[in-house]
């Protein structure tokens, strides 16, 4: 058995604006540091083997605490499990983005699983990125316990490719800041969802 938890980043200021944010990298604001050290309190007792994290610096401090008290766990950054390039509208609210791209809003809001945001990705690319990435960590560390820090969009597809969901139904899941889901993964790659924002 294979057991994956998989961590939302703690809050930024664009979470508290309910933008769209991708690639930019933008830091925790004080709300998040704050629950980067609660996050400490949960994860401390558990002994994992390896630690993923999306390289942005909201998913680094957010596993900070947690590395400085243990330093000898193995923390591999990884560009798999990064956030959604959202391109031109990287950091905006849908109201921004429907205001200053009506054209390409409507479009993307008739077809969400396939349209590429101008410059950036779809949601289908982000699907397909996750889950190979999932099945590669999976085929590296089975039988042990994986620790995933990232993004809220990336981390719908990761839970539902853990539970052998599509991609539409990646959006059944929801992580807040620092929530954590936790999948217990058979040897025939099947996956338990054992908690959610836990």
């Amino acid at each position: 058995m294979t057991q994956v938890y998989v961590v939302r980043h703690g809050q930024t200021d664009s979470n508290k604006r309910n933008a769209c944010i991708g690639r930019k990298d933008i830091p925790l604001n004080a709300a998040g540091l704050k629950q980067a050290d609660e996050l400490l309190g949960k994860l401390r007792e558990i002994p994992f083997d390896v630690i993923y994290t999306s390289p942005l610096q909201r998913a680094i401090d957010t596993i900070t605490p947690f590395i400085r008290l243990r330093s000898n766990t193995k923390l591999v950054m990884n560009y798999g499990i990064i956030e959604r390039d959202f391109g031109s509208w990287d950091d905006m609210t849908f109201g921004e983005i429907k205001a200053a791209y009506p054209e390409e809003y409507k479009l993307w809001r008739d077809n969400w699983l396939t349209y590429r945001v101008p410059g950036g990705e779809s949601d289908e690319e982000l699907f397909k990125r996750t889950g190979e990435t999932v099945r590669k960590i999976l085929d590296m560390h089975e039988g042990e316990r994986v620790l995933i820090v990232t993004h809220l969009g990336a981390a719908r597809h990761i839970i539902s490719h853990l539970l052998g969901f599509g991609q539409e139904e990646s959006w059944h899941f929801f992580l807040d800041n620092t929530g954590i889901a936790v999948i217990d993964v058979d040897d025939e790659k099947k996956g338990v969802l054992k908690g959610l924002n836990i």
